[in-house]
């Protein structure tokens, strides 16, 4: 998502190489308690509601951040992009977001709007490990995240799961920096097409890029998600 991470896009493309050429859509209404994106904290607590389309190989969807303190700006990203199967144990997925400001002119956003492409490889190895690149063609950064991950049954209809990553950032005008993270969470599907989950996130990065100074920050985040 500008929450499209690795996981994410690893995630939406696997769902996307399974469904061979089913149409599905499904909407996400999440929480936040901060917005934390490649180890920059961009707002403090927000909402993210999302639709997401995939048919066969092919995946879209509108994401959006709306902070609860106006201050901040609103952000909605545009992406889209084709998950496809290289084997029986590599995906490969390509891509774009097309990152929105609304509310551009405020303080912690800028009057521009930036398009970026990415590409990455996903495994089917334990803990599914991911390598993904993201180069802003507006801002001139690319970015390099690695990440793992892995779901455990506990119980009928629900998962808990683990996640973690670790990425690069080098912009053509500034220093580069490193981030990383991890998160847990427990989900529960209610039905097929219909589920809840709460989770626990740690960010950081090599650089003190939190409001209150520090290097990491530490958020909690729930969502519901409906599909058909």
């Amino acid at each position: 998502m500008k929450k499209l991470s690795a996981i994410l896009a690893a995630t939406l493309a696997g769902a996307c190489v399974a469904q061979a050429q089913e149409l599905s859509i499904s909407s996400t209404f999440a929480w936040e308690s901060d917005y934390v994106f490649r180890g920059i904290q961009l707002a403090e607590e927000f909402f993210a509601p999302a639709v997401d389309l995939s048919y066969g190989d092919f995946y879209a969807g509108i994401w959006a951040a709306l902070p609860v303190d106006s201050q901040y700006g609103n952000e909605v990203d545009i992406y889209a992009g084709y998950g496809v199967g290289v084997s029986e144990t590599i995906s490969a997925d390509f891509g774009f977001t097309y990152y929105t400001y609304p509310d551009a002119g405020s303080d912690f956003f800028d009057d521009v709007n930036t398009f970026e492409v990415y590409g990455g490889l996903s495994f089917e190895a334990p803990l599914s490990p991911s390598v993904y690149a993201f180069y802003d063609l507006d801002l001139e950064i690319l970015t390099f995240e690695v990440s793992a991950g892995h779901s455990a049954e506990v119980g009928e209809g629900a998962t808990f799961d683990i996640a973690a990553y670790v990425g690069y950032v080098d912009p053509n005008d500034g220093d580069s920096y490193t981030y990383y993270g991890a998160s847990v969470g427990y989900a529960y599907s209610f039905t097929d097409n219909a589920a809840f989950s709460i989770g626990l996130n740690w960010y950081a990065s090599s650089e003190d890029y939190m409001y209150d100074g520090d290097s990491d920050a530490l958020t909690v985040s729930t969502s519901f998600t409906a599909g058909f």
